[in-house]
């Protein structure tokens, strides 16, 4: 098992409520010239979200795919919807589902939003467990600037504009008919 004492120590460090320090693109290429071949296919399948044998990655994608799954579950019944393809009858915890329903019963889709990836990072944080220095603290590294990326999508102005787009949009559709 490799070690990556010197890249991890000189990362900044990640907080859920800060900006990014840089894009995960940036980071792959410190990674390239600093990790061994098979650590860094590793981490780029872990930032594309291909499936991977690496057991660190298998359980956050499990992960991953167990939130996603419980929210097509709960957002279908929100909606009536009750076709099998919505149902999640694979793997389930109850802390996700749980988690899942606070998120959409909040009004704010963003602050929604907020709150899964609030999840996704805590997951993270369980699961990294004493890796400090080898390439599951890179891998959680790179899926925590991953979070950040989305996170930094969600601006004000880019939101009204948006919204105003849509609405514009929606009137042209109306006037038309």
């Amino acid at each position: 098992m490799a070690s990556y004492y010197y890249l991890v120590a000189t990362l900044p460090l990640l907080r859920f409520e800060a900006q990014r320090p840089f894009d995960a693109a940036y980071f792959l290429k410190q990674c390239k010239s600093l990790v061994s071949d098979h650590d860094y296919q590793t981490i780029t399948s872990a930032l594309s979200g291909r499936p991977s044998s690496h057991p660190f990655l298998m359980k956050w994608q499990l992960f991953a795919s167990m939130v996603k799954k419980e929210l097509n579950d709960q957002r279908s019944k929100k909606l009536g919807l009750s076709a099998l393809k919505y149902q999640n009858n694979g793997g389930k915890k109850i802390s996700i589902g749980e988690a899942v329903r606070q998120a959409l019963s909040n009004e704010n889709a963003l602050d929604a939003e907020l709150s899964l990836l609030a999840l996704k990072w805590k997951y993270l944080d369980e699961i990294v467990g004493l890796h400090y220095s080898d390439v599951e603290a890179l891998l959680v590294y790179a899926l925590k600037l991953q979070l950040l990326e989305r996170k930094s999508l969600f601006t004000k102005e880019e939101g009204h504009a948006e919204f105003k787009r849509l609405f514009s949009n929606l009137q042209s559709e109306i006037a038309n008919t």
